[in-house]
């Protein structure tokens, strides 16, 4: 499978049990959502005016832009609800956001779901397939707790079998 992901080349399954191809095509979902919201994470980095801080934190850290590049990192904007928007327009739902900690449910508003991942610097946490599976977010304001923020555990991100940079 690694193989013909990465040479473009499709493998085809005889006799795939409908269960698990439902589980694997969940799971080709979720890391395509968490893919692309590291690549939207990593364009407001560079694009975003709001970025300017952690540009310069990170530059103050010794961290040089073809470096932060290779490791895709990127910058969750301050609003509340541009992962969700995003992600719902490009044909994602509520329980694909929630599945990969992208989003997480309110306690005060009857359980509407907002950005989990908001005004930090986001690192990208992927498989050794390089697919992204998590992030580990740095807040930027000190009055921002916690400091480390990380994907929750779930469908595909579990934090114990983990190791940063494998890809």
């Amino acid at each position: 499978e690694s193989l013909a992901e990465r040479f473009g080349v499709t493998l085809e399954v005889a006799d795939e049990d409908p269960m698990a191809r439902a589980r694997r095509e969940r799971r080709e979902r979720l890391h395509k959502l968490l893919d692309r919201a590291a690549a939207y994470y990593a364009r407001c980095l560079w694009e975003a005016g709001e970025a300017a801080p952690a540009r310069e934190y990170l530059a103050g850290r010794g961290l040089d832009e073809a470096t932060l590049k290779a490791y895709r990192v990127g910058y969750a904007p301050s609003a509340w609800d541009r992962m969700l928007l995003a992600s719902r327009q490009a044909g994602f739902d509520e329980d694909e956001l929630l599945a990969t900690g992208l989003a997480q449910r309110s306690k005060q508003q009857r359980g509407s779901i907002y950005d989990r991942f908001r005004e930090r610097i986001m690192f990208p946490l992927a498989d050794a397939r390089g697919r992204v599976v998590g992030f580990g977010a740095r807040a930027m304001r000190d009055n921002q707790p916690p400091k480390y923020l990380n994907t929750s555990e779930g469908e595909v991100f579990h934090k114990g079998s983990q190791l940063f940079g494998i890809d």
